[in-house]
């Protein structure tokens, strides 16, 4: 009985002293696990940065309707939440060139007051590429699908496309001619 006793006594102690060498093994890995993560998301912070900088493609400015806003290569929903967006199948500078962004809803809601415009006002655009002013001359409600006023020709313009409040299917599109120097 004693041996029996004495046997289950050592059992019992090494399978206690397996689980703590387990339990002290992934302890250590979990921490090593996390310090990699630390250090992969310190890197991927500083890619994000690094690729912000260079996606960053301006600046749009409207005094008339205190608008000063960054302009972001891209137009995606994450684009959009925190900058205007500049539409990848336009052109940058030279040419028809298309932003958008929210009006409502959003932190950003940049061109929440575009609507306000009217022809005559003055919109600037300032890109790696220079600073260029503009002078708007049309807004037309247009439908979603629509991409027609996007089409380039040879005239330097800005077309600014937002939603419209309560018509789903529409956009609301500001364009302007570059002004003459």
């Amino acid at each position: 009985m004693f041996k029996k006793l004495f046997v289950l006594f050592i059992v019992l102690v090494l399978v206690i002293v397996l689980l703590c060498l387990f339990l002290y093994d992934k302890n250590i890995l979990e921490a090593e696990a996390l310090g990699n993560e630390e250090n992969i998301t310190e890197e991927n912070l500083q890619d994000t940065q690094e690729s912000t900088e260079e996606e960053m493609l301006g600046r749009i400015i409207i005094e008339k309707i205190s608008l000063d806003a960054p302009i972001k290569e891209g137009s995606s929903i994450e684009i959009l939440k925190n900058f205007v967006g500049h539409i990848e199948e336009t052109a940058k500078y030279d040419g028809n060139v298309g932003l958008a962004a929210h009006n409502r809803g959003n932190e950003y809601s940049y061109f929440a007051r575009i609507n306000e415009l009217v022809p005559g006002d003055e919109i600037i655009y300032q890109t790696k590429f220079g600073e260029r002013k503009y002078i708007v001359n049309t807004l037309t409600e247009i439908l979603e699908t629509d991409w027609s006023l996007l089409e380039q020709d040879q005239t330097n313009k800005l077309t600014l496309i937002t939603c419209i409040k309560n018509k789903v299917n529409q956009r609301l599109c500001v364009q302007a001619i570059q002004k003459e120097i």
